[in-house]
């Protein structure tokens, strides 16, 4: 297990008690570190969740229950409305910060700042790897780009998208294909210390990242004509 793996895996279960999870935990101190944060994250979580609930609240329920069931049915029904929109009021005070409409640029940068440690990789993947990752988002690539080290389908914020990393000479750019989305517009901007360029491209949009913009003209060259064509390639079928 690598580093990027187990930081996988420890967004999904902390508490996972594989050997190859514990064993890579002993021997890498980065990873041992945000282990112990993640832990300490929980357990300020569960503490700020221990509220004490208030006396009596049974009794007080069974009796709201009783006096509901005497109401008539058009106070039953607006009641139950309220109640709907109070749940819906609850959830979307739950989930609003997640969900709420980052930039674009925002997003991409926060997601290739958590997998960090694709940007040390330098040996290609293979053609049928890359493939691989486009048909999981329902793209036909039959064109591959040279020089990719690193590709994974990963959620960047409310967008499904192809993660890669093309090394350079000056440092490695990363490529985030963002599927079905290609509403966003051709733009080069720069964002926490990173140059960044986003293209509206056939099936969503492409967007580049690195510290040297300077071959981000060529990469997108490159993968608008291999998007082309897995566009093509998907009318054929239609």
């Amino acid at each position: 297990m690598n580093c990027l793996e187990f930081r996988r895996q420890l967004n999904i279960d902390p508490q996972c008690s594989e050997a190859d999870f514990v064993r890579h935990r002993q021997e890498c101190p980065r990873c041992a570190d945000a282990l112990e944060r993640a832990g300490a994250f929980e357990a300020s979580m569960r503490q700020a969740l221990a509220v004490p609930l208030p006396s009596q609240l049974a009794e007080s329920i069974l009796l709201a229950q009783a006096t509901q069931q005497q109401h008539q049915r058009q106070r039953y029904q607006r009641g139950g409305a309220l109640l709907a929109m109070a749940a819906a009021v609850v959830l979307a005070f739950g989930i609003g910060m997640r969900v709420q409409a980052e930039p674009l640029q925002v997003l991409a940068v926060d997601h290739m700042n958590h997998e960090a440690e694709a940007l040390g990789m330098t040996k290609p993947v293979s053609d049928s790897d890359v493939r691989k990752a486009f048909a999981e988002r329902g793209i036909v690539l039959n064109k591959v780009p040279a020089d990719i080290s690193f590709v994974y389908c990963c959620p960047v914020g409310r967008y499904k998208s192809v993660h890669m990393v093309m090394p350079q000479n000056d440092g490695p750019v990363t490529v985030l294909y963002l599927t079905d989305d290609n509403r966003e517009a051709h733009k080069d901007f720069t964002q926490s210390g990173w140059s960044g360029r986003s293209v509206p491209m056939a099936h969503g949009t492409l967007v580049m990242l690195g510290h040297d913009a300077s071959h981000f003209d060529q990469i997108e060259n490159v993968w608008r004509t291999a998007l082309q064509s897995a566009a093509a390639a998907s009318n054929a079928r239609i």
